[in-house]
């Protein structure tokens, strides 16, 4: 009997990269070997209702063709299922399919599909919301706020407002809890990492493993704008962890309060989750269709 499975399209996420991937899907999916539906987003947060609906119909995966915001939405409702997600990349990062080895390709991505090997990963929670990749709170936070304002996206978008939010941007004071280990910092920004990098091969934690049981701080501390331009240069170098204003540390629960209730961010999606934020590893909950995988 054919696995079932649902493929979901997110028609925002770069169009040009959207429109390539459903060619690629239409013509290389393998019809002999699945059963499927093909359906589109159509609202925020409607991936989350197909993937449901999926779930509940006994699909074996479900497909997303998006980005990390709509990829966000499918693994989150899949953790803890036994349902398997897929990723055919079509957003302007492609953070966690970058940190799998999930080609960039489409057709290739579509050809990983019908390899149907999987690997189990961990994930992340954040006041119970799950993410896959990274979650944060501080400056990457307030970006990623301004960016889902733009109508324009990519990385080119992302710096320009990264520069003229850090000339304005305070810092704030955060009182940190994590595995019983109680202090306080003042930073820019707190990355709370499951695999290693935001997309774009930009490795805020170049040794973060997605399925080692442990989530990475990464704690961007006061520093002089020189400093900033150059940790801005080593994010894409993989040697972030390697500057003395970067402070460090695996952990598996951790009680962050901030100072200020500013937006946090999962998955490079913003979110209000107040002031105080409950994070936690939810190890090995979540199948994902990878090139490395197992039957």
């Amino acid at each position: 009997m054919k696995p079932k499975i649902r493929i979901i399209v997110n028609p925002v996420s770069g169009s040009g990269r959207r429109k390539k991937a459903l060619k690629m899907i239409d013509k290389y999916l393998n019809r002999e070997k699945f059963e499927f539906d093909l359906v589109k987003t159509e609202y925020h947060r409607h991936a989350v209702e197909l993937t449901q609906e999926a779930v509940n119909e006994g699909c074996k995966a479900v497909i997303i063709a998006g980005g990390d915001g709509s990829i966000n939405e499918v693994g989150a409702t899949l953790a803890g299922t036994g349902v398997a997600l897929g990723i055919i990349p079509a957003g302007s990062g492609n953070g966690l399919s970058r940190s799998l080895g999930i080609p960039m390709n489409p057709r290739k991505a579509v050809e990983n599909i019908n390899n149907f090997k999987f690997r189990t990963i961990d994930t992340g929670l954040a006041n119970n919301t799950a993410f896959m990749n990274i979650a944060g709170v501080g400056f990457d936070a307030a970006v990623s706020y301004a960016f889902h304002k733009q109508k324009m996206r990519g990385l080119f978008k992302y710096f320009v407002l990264g520069i003229k939010l850090l000339l304005s941007y305070e810092m704030q004071t955060y009182h940190i809890v994590a595995d019983g280990r109680e202090f306080e910092r003042k930073a820019y920004q707190i990355a709370l990492a499951n695999s290693s990098q935001y997309g774009n091969d930009a490795l805020v934690a170049p040794k973060a493993k997605v399925d080692d049981g442990v989530l990475n701080a990464v704690v961007l501390n006061p520093m002089p704008f020189s400093h900033m331009l150059l940790n801005f240069y080593r994010l894409f170098q993989g040697t972030l962890d390697q500057s003395r204003f970067i402070k460090t540390f695996k952990f598996k629960e951790m009680t962050l309060t901030q100072e200020r209730n500013d937006v946090a961010h999962l998955d490079g999606d913003p979110f209000e989750l107040g002031k105080v934020i409950e994070i936690k590893i939810n190890p090995m909950s979540l199948k994902v269709i990878v090139p490395d995988g197992k039957e």
